[in-house]
């Protein structure tokens, strides 16, 4: 494979290290992942708001590999697609805080891309959307280094992932359905 892979926790986090805002890595890929979930043809300028308009060229070259392993990820449909998050030798705590920031990200992503996000009709992906949104509040600071908790924490993890899968390809279907109604209207 040739493609461009998804950056590491590490290199992501050393990239946005030299930004103006410093942002956390998890919460920028959710923020990719909400606006490539919402509307895969954006253009860079969420680039701008993640750099603060400080974006030395390693840091371009990351945050533009984290943008297309994103999204070939998640357009290949073969639930590849993973979440930018510490590596499982940091603390339960300072992962599962990281878990809430990448759910924050991606929220904020889907509003950026003009997703509604609350007061959806009833359906899978609105059920979905309103975990994470719960999931975003989780507590970590209450997280404790159990067995019981890391099977949660893993879980989770889990959960989020396919909901994101299931929400892009739910979005790709509305697309397509908008799509076809709107081509066979202008064919009378």
């Amino acid at each position: 494979m040739n493609q461009k892979s998804l950056p590491q926790y590490r290199e992501l986090n050393q990239a946005l290290s030299k930004t103006t805002l410093k942002l956390h890595p998890s919460q920028v890929h959710g923020l990719v992942s909400g606006i490539l979930c919402g509307n895969p043809k954006s253009s860079a300028a969420w680039e701008e708001l993640v750099t603060g308009g400080k974006d030395p060229a390693k840091t371009h070259e990351v945050l533009q590999a984290l943008y297309e392993a994103s999204m070939t990820q998640l357009d290949d449909f073969l639930f590849e697609f993973q979440l930018v998050l510490p590596p499982d030798s940091e603390t339960l705590p300072i992962r599962a805080e990281a878990l809430t920031l990448w759910c924050q990200g991606y929220l904020t992503g889907l509003k950026m891309a003009q997703i509604q996000i609350v007061d959806r009709d009833p359906g899978e992906m609105t059920e979905a959307i309103n975990d994470l949104i719960e999931i975003a509040k989780m507590n970590y600071e209450e997280v404790v280094a159990s067995e019981e908790d890391e099977a949660a924490y893993i879980e989770l993890v889990e959960y989020v992932r396919m909901a994101v899968i299931l929400i892009y390809q739910d979005m790709r279907e509305e697309d397509a359905s908008r799509k076809t109604a709107s081509s066979s209207n202008h064919l009378h």
